[in-house]
């Protein structure tokens, strides 16, 4: 069971933090002591959470920041009240005209740039009102009597560069302000003179007004000579492309452009009809000759082609032959070869052959000739067609760049024109300007009895208000760099430990007496506190069956021998057979706080083999037996290691039903860590108001990384009215009827009382 203590760090799903073993109603796993104001202990509840009281708490630790600092703020609202001069504010109005009434009707840039179409163009307008020429100008205005009575006041006056000047004194009390949802203006200027006040808020209106218009006819005086440089830069430009376009027609010979493309036009359609005629004259020819060629190969006789059998010379012979071999053929019937009829009538065969041979190659030397003469012709007149498709580009071109530059001429014509036009029409405005602006109200001198400052209650109240706001400030400040421990948030919510108890602070008393505070029962309200830590003790199996408790603090002088005695009174006063053990082997302070002799103890024990009956001082009160140290130890941590310490350990288990260790401080030394291995538990004390929580927090992280059981935290030493009023659930005046006075039978009373806790809350 001893592991189930062990802090397992922030629970990322209960955000709070769980400490494993199940306390009910504690920390452990859901460990809450019900309510402080609006915190809710346990591990379930999503954390612990500053309440009200939290922060009251703070307030009411330092309410001394409060009141200082209520009293310095307020008496300075009240000493520069009375002090300051008085000042008047006059205040003149202004109208800003949503257009320039132009006589022409038609506005110029410049005119538009002073029209308040939006909201930016009013706020251009009050920029401009507030800008320094405006109070330049009015500065200028000032005549002499007036600067003198002007600057009067401010006279002794510095600033961070000396004596303040006009201009600086101006442009410090003067303030725009346009008036929401409107073109008005108000000019406010405050003075110790409130004549002088309302001349100077006057004298911005004027100025203000005159400055527009000075500006308005300066700008259309800069765009009449912008237009003016313009024109002429456009008329150069103009007279720059009238000449291009000239050389262009000279380079080009575009003289006449037109008709050019017009003869071209139809040179180009004649060419095209003469090279389709010689395209299909060269086609006819090409087939005649590729079947000439073709009845070459083939062996076969050219006459046999229709074109060269037309031919005259070719039919005559070829009917002649014809006409000899049918008489051949007829004589051969009667005659023979030889016969001087048939001799002659081959002959003459072989003669008109041998001519029809030279007339088919004639006819074919002729069809060669006009193959190769219209394949030539088709070729010329392909490349003249191609020629003058050529010329026809070079002329689209020429068209193109003849069109641009004549386009681009009539632009730039338009152009000056426009520009023209436009500087006349600004000419004639710049002596047609009116005001974009005119004073409705002017400024008048405010009563002499009713200055715009000081305002009395309004100081006075700001001063209340805010010495209050810095005080209550000032303490959350401080309170929140105030890094020690005090209130039940600091332990659960940072330090992250239970709270066992809240120890109020016992006062005029000597440590010895406080040792044994729950024996005598002098604060009734420190004995009913024990009583509640040991009835929280009793409510859970961890901390009712723990028989050796280690009692432990982060530094010194929190009180842990003053926490360990007294408890160790109370579990003995309940009858349960107890020991208070003094660990510290350093400063040992058990004897000496209740007035014990320190000669003997755990050192005799471990160092000389003393039996533990001669050590234990048995009976110095009912059911409580003392065992100091013996002494100091040059080598603590060698005792508190040595085997003999843990048989101790073992063998007052088994004499006592309690043990309670007294520890050195964590953040001091180590010696109490090397005694958890051989304890069921901790508890840890923490004086209010003086530990810090880091440090704290460090030292209660060693405790857990040992994996030994931490029961919670006891804060010590807290003011009564702070414990009566903070944790009024541990102890209260009210509570008062209910405490046992120092004459009652306490043992009796809580000796067997296992229900005490339902007798605390009734």
């Amino acid at each position: 069971m001893k592991n189930e203590y062990v802090r397992g760090g922030p629970d990322p799903n209960a955000g709070g933090y769980g400490y494993g073993g199940g306390y009910g109603g504690y920390g452990y796993g859901g460990y809450g002591y019900g309510s402080y104001g609006g915190y809710e202990g346990g591990g379930g509840g999503g954390g612990p959470q500053r309440s009200v009281k939290d922060y009251f708490l703070m307030f009411r630790e330092r309410i001394w920041y409060l009141v200082v600092a209520f009293f310095i703020i307020f008496s300075g609202s009240i000493l520069y009240t009375f002090n300051k001069t008085k000042v008047y504010t006059a205040y003149a109005t202004v109208q800003l005209l949503r257009d320039d009434p132009s006589a022409l009707g038609n506005l110029s840039d410049a005119d538009q740039m002073f029209q308040i179409r939006s909201a930016e163009d009013l706020n251009t307008q009050i920029s401009v009102f507030e800008s320094s020429k405006i109070i330049v100008g009015v500065e200028q205005r000032l005549q002499d009597e007036d600067r003198e009575r002007f600057m009067a006041p401010y006279t002794d006056a510095l600033s961070l560069r000396g004596p303040m000047t006009p201009t600086e004194v101006l442009g410090k009390n003067r303030k725009i302000l346009p008036r929401r949802m409107s073109l008005m203006v108000n000019v406010a200027y405050t003075h110790p003179d409130p004549i002088i006040a309302a001349k100077v808020a006057n004298l911005f209106a004027e100025e203000f007004i005159n400055q527009n218009l000075t500006m308005n006819i300066d700008g259309a005086m800069k765009n009449v000579e912008d237009l003016r440089i313009r024109a002429d830069q456009q008329r150069a430009r103009v007279e720059e492309l009238e000449f291009k376009l000239a050389e262009y027609r000279e380079q080009k010979k575009a003289v006449s452009l037109d008709s050019r493309e017009d003869i071209a036009r139809e040179q180009l359609a004649s060419l095209n009809s003469i090279k389709t005629t010689a395209k299909n004259a060269y086609d006819q020819l090409e087939t005649k000759w590729n079947l000439i060629e073709t009845y070459r190969r083939e062996g076969k006789d050219l006459w046999e082609l229709t074109f060269i059998s037309e031919q005259p010379r070719v039919a005559t012979l070829l009917e002649r032959i014809t006409q000899s071999r049918i008489e051949i053929s007829t004589l051969g019937k009667r005659y023979r070869e030889k016969h001087p009829a048939m001799v002659q009538l081959i002959q003459s065969l072989q003669e008109s052959e041998n001519e029809l041979g030279a007339a088919v190659q004639n006819a074919v030397d002729k069809i060669y000739a006009s193959y190769l003469e219209a394949k030539s012709n088709f070729e010329v007149a392909s490349q003249r067609l191609a020629e003058k498709e050529q010329e026809m580009i070079e002329l689209s071109k020429t068209r193109v760049e003849f069109n641009s530059l004549l386009r681009e001429l009539d632009v730039q014509q338009g152009f000056l024109q426009a520009l023209v036009s436009r500087m006349t029409q600004e000419k004639a405005q710049v002596n047609l300007k009116n005001p974009n602006a005119r004073i409705v109200d002017e400024a008048f001198p405010p009563p002499e009895d009713r200055p715009s400052s000081p305002n009395v209650l309004m100081n006075l109240a700001a001063g209340v208000f805010g010495g209050l706001a810095v005080g209550v400030g000032l303490v959350f400040v401080v309170a929140f760099l105030d890094d020690r421990v005090k209130s039940a948030f600091d332990i659960e919510g940072a330090i992250g430990l239970p709270l066992l108890g809240v120890v109020p602070r016992i006062k005029k008393m000597d440590s010895t007496s406080k040792a044994q505070a729950v024996a005598s029962n002098v604060d009734r309200h420190v004995t009913e506190t024990f009583r509640s830590i040991h009835s929280s003790m009793k409510l859970h199996d961890e901390s009712k069956n723990a028989k050796i408790i280690v009692v432990t603090s982060t530094v010194p002088g929190e009180g842990k021998s003053f926490v360990s005695s007294n408890t160790a009174l109370t579990f003995a006063n309940h009858g349960e057979k107890t020991l208070l053990l003094d660990g510290d082997l350093r400063l040992p302070n058990v004897a000496r706080s209740l007035q014990l002799e320190n000669d003997r103890g755990v050192l005799d024990y471990v160092e000389k083999g003393v039996d533990l009956d001669e050590l234990i001082i048995s009976e110095v009160y009912p059911n409580l037996d003392v065992m100091p140290t013996g002494g100091k130890s040059k080598n603590p941590t060698q005792v508190l290691n040595n085997p003999k310490l843990e048989a101790m350990f073992a063998e007052l288990r088994d004499r006592y039903d309690r043990i309670i260790v007294d520890s050195p401080p964590l953040a001091a030394v180590s010696d109490a860590l090397n005694l958890l291995p051989m304890v069921d538990g901790v508890i840890y004390v923490i004086k209010f108001n003086t530990v810090k929580r880091k440090t704290a927090m460090v030292n209660v992280r060693r405790l857990w990384e040992s994996n030994t059981p931490v029961f919670g935290a006891i804060l010590n030493n807290i003011t009564s009215s702070l414990s009566s009023y903070y944790y009024s659930h541990y102890s209260d005046n009210k509570y008062k009827d209910y405490y046992i006075s120092a004459g009652d039978d306490f043992e009796e009373t809580y000796a067997e009382d296992e229900t005490e806790p339902e007798r605390l809350n009734r």
